[in-house]
């Protein structure tokens, strides 16, 4: 009869959404999982990484790489922190209530204002004004402000926590004043971009210093590594998504060819090459029992989320070289290079904060990785140079499949030295670390 009745409760919770108590989530708990609201919510993240690399890509291809590129931080920045800051929340109080479901929803419309921002934002930047715009600000507090109501709703059920979340709903609001601020008081370009980044990096840095005055909210290590996994798997499905465009793009304009099947499968196998190195680090396994270092693992992850959406970036750089021209090949090469370096030094560095270890030995395999991107630079470079890319040019095709293809190697380099030899360093890492801390009571929980 207690089973039953059990199943009944657990029905009426799946079945009915009022008003519930958010005394907050068992940080303990095992086997908590992603729920579909947050997956929901995860999609318009789709839509907005995608938006950012095609402006990215687009700039690139006027020759504005570094307003592009300025512009590009800021936008994955906004929406990357936007998620964090409410995945974190969601970890610790999320009840799935109806409250909880309608400031999602409207956080999800924030997610789209602020990429119909995105086009303005890079055009300003492309003629030396700041990538800043109410647009985007408003959609960025859009996104925010449900989580201020939310907070202060924590702060009234969890007495236990009440500063912390207090301490939450002091900086939130203050960063939304100055972001409208921002976009709203003519100031200077260089002023503006000045502000912008001093508010950014006040937003990352304010929770930490609260955390450590205030204490840390319920939020659960291996829920935390689950949503973080799966935005990354989100993120690397754009790398797809410009792969099919880019190989439609090429058949279109010459057919089906040899060059365009390698260049299909070196787009897939990159996109399958990231999500297997990232995969390779054990992040559940290790904050379930160091939770204490989700702080600078989640961090990593800002600039992750964006390499990885260059990546696409520049595979679509790679279509509009091949269906508009004036793209260089060496240009094609570091757009796919650097973002794809970016993002297999950017996995040894989480690894490395998660495991509290600079491991030397994986210098030569990065190495090793790295040489065959260089190679497709230096091909990029003494072929054709200062060309645009050109099919009906003889042996352009064939250049452009082997850069595409040598950018591939490098990530596969990667997989297959650490499926070798570098499981064997994470398991000695994890024997070192945990030798000269032993866990204690205390390290089960940051609280």
């Amino acid at each position: 009869m207690g089973g039953e009745l059990d199943f009944t409760d657990q029905l009426r919770l799946e079945l009915r959404h009022r008003i519930r108590p958010m005394p907050g989530r068992n940080p303990k708990e095992r086997g908590r999982t992603t729920t579909p609201l947050e997956l929901l919510y995860d999609l318009t993240y789709v839509v907005a990484f995608a938006a950012a690399s095609d402006q990215l890509a687009e700039q690139l291809a006027h020759g504005d790489v570094w307003p592009a590129l300025g512009a590009y931080v800021f936008a994955v920045w906004a929406v990357s922190w936007a998620w964090l800051n409410f995945t974190w929340f969601s970890s610790a109080y999320g009840n799935d209530d109806v409250l909880i479901r309608l400031a999602t929803i409207v956080q999800m419309i924030g997610v789209i204002v602020l990429t119909y921002g995105l086009p303005v934002s890079f055009e300003a930047a492309a003629h030396g004004e700041s990538p800043n715009n109410l647009l985007m600000v408003i959609g960025y507090i859009i996104m925010r402000v449900p989580l201020i109501a939310l907070w202060l709703r924590a702060a009234r059920s969890d007495p236990g926590h009440r500063p912390n979340a207090l301490s939450y709903v002091v900086i939130i609001s203050v960063a939304q004043v100055g972001w409208l601020l921002t976009a709203i008081v003519p100031m200077p370009a260089e002023v503006t971009v000045v502000a912008i980044v001093v508010l950014a990096l006040a937003e990352m840095v304010a929770p930490l210093v609260a955390t450590r005055i205030f204490g840390f909210s319920p939020w659960n290590p291996g829920h935390l590594a689950e949503r973080f996994a799966l935005l990354t798997l989100i993120t690397i499905g754009e790398v797809i998504a410009a792969t099919t465009a880019a190989v439609g793009a090429l058949t279109q304009e010459a057919g089906w060819s040899v060059e365009a099947v390698l260049i299909a499968s070196s787009g897939l196998v990159m996109a399958a090459a990231v999500w297997w190195s990232y995969f390779l680090v054990p992040s559940r396994l290790v904050l379930e029992r160091r939770p204490e270092r989700a702080f600078g693992w989640r961090y990593a992850h800002l600039a992750l989320f964006g390499t990885i959406a260059a990546i696409g970036a520049g595979l679509h750089l790679a279509t509009i070289a091949v269906v508009n021209g004036g793209v260089s090949l060496l240009g094609v090469a570091i757009a796919l290079t650097v973002p794809l370096a970016a993002t297999i030094v950017l996995i040894f560095l989480i690894w490395s904060v998660l495991l509290r270890s600079f491991d030397l030995t994986h210098l030569p395999l990065l190495l090793i990785t790295l040489a065959p991107l260089a190679a497709a630079v230096v091909v990029g470079a003494v072929t054709h140079p200062g060309q645009p890319i050109d099919l009906d040019q003889p042996g352009q095709l064939t250049t452009l499949s082997v850069v595409i293809g040598l950018v591939a190697l490098g990530a596969v380099i990667e997989v297959v030295g650490h499926e070798l030899v570098g499981f064997s360093h994470t398991l000695r890492a994890w024997r070192s670390d945990t030798s000269a801390a032993p866990l204690t009571a205390a390290d089960a929980r940051p609280d």
